[in-house]
């Protein structure tokens, strides 16, 4: 080898080692579900999500949802039902059922506050949410982060409950 290739082989290898590790790089936006994905799991304890009863597999026939993200704040409200909600009136006008609210306000999830990203780490902190149970108390969510152009992949690990065995990958895509 030439001593001049041996130079432009050190410069290379000295600025490729100086750069720093690959994170998923900023992650503010406005971004829509497109994809669920329920792990299998050989203990069905270790699902207590929303999606607890939905098959395994990948489901690209997601009802609306929106992740926002500031500089520092995030926003999410999220249909998490696996068909449309109903919309027909209540069987008795202004007295809905037990039955008729669940069926429009279960599979729904709302919640707001600050985050975190430390290289493939997402850390989430409540402020508010559609569960008052939950805001204020140190409430957290940890979920990991893989993000390829305008596509964002979101696995919860871990929450104030403890970690998270069979997380659901939820894939968005940047509307915004």
């Amino acid at each position: 080898m030439s001593s001049r290739a041996a130079f432009a082989m050190a410069l290379v290898l000295v600025f490729h080692s100086s750069l720093p590790a690959q994170s998923p790089g900023s992650i503010q936006g406005v971004w829509r579900p497109v994809s669920r994905t329920i792990p299998a799991t050989t203990n069905p304890g270790d699902r207590s999500d929303p999606f607890a009863h939905v098959p395994i597999g990948t489901q690209t026939n997601l009802q609306p949802g929106l992740m926002i993200f500031t500089a520092r704040h995030y926003s999410r409200t999220t249909d998490t039902a696996t068909a449309t909600r109903p919309a027909t009136p209540e069987a008795t006008p202004g007295k809905p059922t037990v039955e008729e609210l669940l069926a429009r306000w279960g599979p729904f999830q709302a919640n707001a506050g600050i985050y975190e990203l430390s290289g493939s780490t997402l850390t989430l902190r409540l402020m508010v949410s559609k569960d008052p149970a939950n805001q204020g108390r140190g409430t957290f969510a940890r979920l990991t982060v893989k993000k390829d152009g305008d596509r964002l992949w979101l696995t919860p690990v871990e929450n104030a409950a403890g970690r998270i065995v069979a997380g659901v990958t939820t894939e968005y895509v940047r509307v915004e």
